[in-house]
């Protein structure tokens, strides 16, 4: 029986919650041509999803095409294979994944998760930048926190406290599974960082760059006066008015990393003192 593609466009990005609509539509597999463009797998077509789609994300641009069925649980299961990432990573992305590195840091990811495995350059150079910190932040804030491999790596790495938030609540699902998977007990909320009370030493925004946008200043508002904040998911021709826009919140560029095509931005906090000049925290 043939497989019913839906090819999903849109002018702009793509919505940051689509992974988990299509998950509650019953997709069966994903193919990210571009952040404008994705090619959803369904056993066969229905106007229900696409209905349900056009409904939670309006400017979506949706076409049907049909190709011969593939096992897309066996071709899954075929490309698992462990992740090496920066220094000191590995990234499992099923349980029963060998692991090539015993002497690395091993992250396990829930199979089939669709909300951040760390093959992209986005997830990569933030694990990477956690391996750069000058010191291990003791209180962490992963924002769209997705699988939830970044606070997986943030309790790793030393961290005390993790809360990780994401308006996606099947990705909350996933981000409890792979703490319980990896036994790191960080905390889950539905949510944004509008609704995480108290500041934290390092703040994770792995979002695309139109919602860091929209949200800054709740960022700002959960960084510790001598906190970091991690921005990444912005695609390369954002970046300037990104980096605008946090200038303007008084933060301070401490390093970048790009791969052409998305930026990863830290940034630290400017204080006014004395005579009102700006100067950094010491």
């Amino acid at each position: 029986m043939p497989s019913a593609v839906l090819v999903i466009q849109c002018k702009e990005s793509l919505p940051p919650g689509l992974s988990g609509e299509l998950s509650r539509l019953g997709v069966l597999g994903v193919w990210e041509i571009s952040e404008k463009e994705w090619k959803a797998f369904f056993k066969r077509r229905s106007r229900r999803i696409e209905r349900a789609l056009a409904q939670s994300s309006p400017g979506l641009e949706l076409l049907w095409e049909t190709q011969p069925d593939v096992d897309w649980a066996a071709r899954y299961q075929a490309s698992l294979k462990a992740l090496v990432v920066g220094r000191r990573w590995v990234v499992l992305p099923a349980p029963n994944v060998e692991n090539p590195w015993p002497g690395r840091t091993v992250i396990r990811l829930v199979p089939g998760g669709a909300f951040g495995t760390g093959e992209h350059f986005t997830t990569a150079s933030c694990l990477r930048a956690l391996d750069g910190l000058p010191r291990v932040p003791e209180t962490v804030l992963d924002v769209g926190c997705g699988s939830g491999i970044l606070s997986v790596a943030s309790m790793l790495i030393g961290c005390g406290r993790v809360v990780a938030c994401d308006i996606d609540l099947h990705a909350c699902k996933a981000a409890r599974e792979t703490a319980d998977l990896n036994r790191t007990p960080y905390f889950v909320l539905a949510g944004s960082a509008g609704d995480v009370s108290g500041r934290f030493d390092l703040v994770l925004a792995n979002i695309l760059a139109e919602t860091l946008l929209a949200i800054f200043s709740d960022l700002s508002d959960r960084l510790a006066p001598s906190g970091i904040l991690m921005g990444s998911g912005i695609m390369y021709e954002k970046g300037e008015e990104v980096l605008q826009a946090a200038r303007a919140m008084g933060l301070e560029l401490r390093s970048k990393a790009t791969d052409g095509d998305w930026w990863t931005f830290t940034w630290t906090r400017e204080y006014a003192v004395g005579n009102g000049q700006n100067k950094k925290q010491p």
